[in-house]
C-alpha cells in the first residue's frame, strides 16, 4: 500500500513529537502493509509548517529509518489549508505540492465547494490539480457527494481516509465517506495518521472493509494504483 496522506515527520505539527515516536509510527504502517509514505505535515493558520523545516525533517527520519532498518520509502508535500491555498502566494503552495503537480487539500466541515472551485482554478494556472483530502468531512459534501464531481471532471482526486471508514469521526462522516466510495468518487485512500497510538493509521482495517464489501480491486485501485499515478504526477491516467 501507499499511504498518500500522513502526518509522520516529528515535531512540526499535531503529528508525532518526537523522532521515536515517528518511528514506531512508521513500524506500525509497514505492518499494515505500507510500503511508501507522502508525509503530509500541516501548512495552515493552526500549523503554518516551513517547507525548509520539513525538508530536513524528512532527511533526518530517512536516516533514521535506514539506521532502524524500516523499510518504509517517504515522499514530501503538505496538507494545505484552504485558506492558505486561496491566498498564500502560488510559489509557496506549488512548493508543497507532489511534484509540482498534485497539492493536497485540507477539506473542513464548512469548506465549500465554491471555495474548492476558487482553489482549483487559482491553481490550475500554475499546472497543479487537486487532492481533496478526507472531503467526508464537509457539510456540503455529507449532503451531496456529487458536489465533488465537477472536481474530479477536472482532474482532482478524492482521498477518503481511513478513519471516517471505521466510524471515527462520527456517524455523518462514516456515510458520507462511504457513499464517495461506493459510488466509485474516491480515488485515493489515506490513513491521515498522527501516531501509532493516538489517531493510529487503520490502513489494513479499513482496506479489508473495502474489501469485503466491493472486492480486491476496489481497495488496489485506492491504495495502489491511484496513488503511484498521484506521485508519478499523472493526471491523464485515470
Amino acid at each position: 500500500m501507499i499511504d498518500t496522506h500522513c502526518h509522520l515527520l516529528p515535531g512540526l505539527d499535531d503529528g508525532p513529537r518526537t523522532a521515536s515516536q515517528a518511528l514506531e509510527l512508521a513500524r506500525r504502517l509497514v505492518a499494515d502493509g505500507v510500503e511508501h509514505v507522502l508525509c503530509t505535515p500541516h501548512y495552515s493558520s493552526l500549523f503554518p509548517t516551513s517547507h525548509a523545516d520539513a525538508t530536513v525533517r524528512l532527511g533526518e527520519l530517512r536516516a533514521e529509518l535506514a539506521s532502524a532498518g524500516i523499510p518504509l520509502r517517504t515522499s514530501l508535500a503538505a496538507e494545505i489549508g484552504p485558506g492558505f491555498a486561496a491566498s498564500h502566494s502560488i510559489e509557496e503552495v506549488v512548493a508543497r505540492t507532489v511534484g509540482g503537480r498534485y497539492a493536497v487539500i485540507e477539506v473542513l466541515n464548512d469548506t465549500s465547494p465554491s471555495a474548492l472551485l476558487a482553489i482549483r482554478d487559482r491553481l490550475a494556472e500554475a499546472g497543479v490539480q487537486l487532492v481533496l483530502a478526507h472531503p467526508e468531512r464537509s457539510r456540503a459534501v455529507q449532503r451531496h457527494p456529487n458536489v465533488v464531481d465537477p472536481l474530479r471532471a477536472d482532474g482532482a482526486r478524492v482521498q477518503v481516509v481511513a478513519p471516517s471508514l471505521l466510524g471515527r469521526w462520527g456517524p455523518d462522516v462514516e456515510t458520507a465517506a462511504w457513499r464517495l466510495v461506493d459510488t466509485g468518487r474516491a480515488d485515493l485512500l489515506g490513513s491521515d495518521a498522527h501516531g501509532a497510538s493516538r489517531r493510529r493509521p487503520h490502513l489494513l482495517e479499513a482496506s479489508e472493509l473495502i474489501e469485503s464489501r466491493l472486492g480486491p480491486g476496489v481497495v488496489a485501485e485506492l491504495t495502489d494504483r491511484g496513488p503511484r499515478l498521484v506521485l508519478a504526477g499523472e493526471t491523464d491516467s485515470y
